[in-house]
């Protein structure tokens, strides 16, 4: 055994083939450019109720690019923080997923990948193909300023910027994130 051990330390065996270190793959997310824009055909909806605005952080948009700040995003929007690591996370980010394309035009939806990084993250969104745009918040930075204290937790957002709702219970399923859009953001899907 300690003969094996010795062969591979000299033969060099360090998981690599000598070759240079392959790049990291980029993201499948789409790029943050239009969050700062209602979705197209966005029309404004009687919301009762005022909720506060998105707090003033500034996050990087995981596929690069200028630091995006999270007040600027306008709705209807959702925007959902997650982690690799975090069980109900990696089971609601599908619903998401289906929901961002059957909203497409209507509701933007945002993640932010928090606490994690950008490997595991990437790795997890290609493997259930994950593609809306996401923020990357390593340090926790928006949890901290929403005061939650777990995740996932999911903000509904109006067309000012405005948070009408704050879900942050059990991993979201699609029939509930369609409900709680058309409860808070005014949006029904077909």
């Amino acid at each position: 055994m300690a003969a094996a051990v010795l062969v591979l330390a000299v033969a060099g065996c360090d998981g690599s083939d000598g070759s240079a270190p392959a790049a990291e793959p980029s993201p499948p997310f789409a790029d943050c450019a239009g969050l700062t824009a209602p979705p197209p055909s966005a029309a404004p909806v009687a919301l009762t109720g005022e909720g506060g605005p998105l707090p003033e952080v500034a996050l990087p948009c995981f596929t690069g690019g200028q630091d995006m700040v999270v007040s600027a995003i306008r709705g209807p929007a959702i925007v959902n923080l997650w982690g690799s690591w975090c069980g109900p996370c990696r089971e609601e980010l599908p619903a998401f997923q289906r929901f961002a394309e059957r909203a497409a035009g209507k509701v933007t939806v945002v993640g932010v990948d928090t606490r994690d990084s950008r490997s595991a993250a990437s790795s997890l969104a290609a493997d259930l193909g994950v593609t809306y745009p996401n923020l990357f918040d390593p340090s926790e930075q928006l949890r901290a300023k929403l005061g939650v204290t777990a995740l996932p937790a999911t903000l509904f957002v109006d067309r000012d910027g405005r948070v009408r709702h704050l879900y942050n219970s059990t991993a979201l399923d699609d029939a509930t994130l369609a409900t709680l859009a058309a409860r808070h953001l005014g949006v029904t899907l077909p």
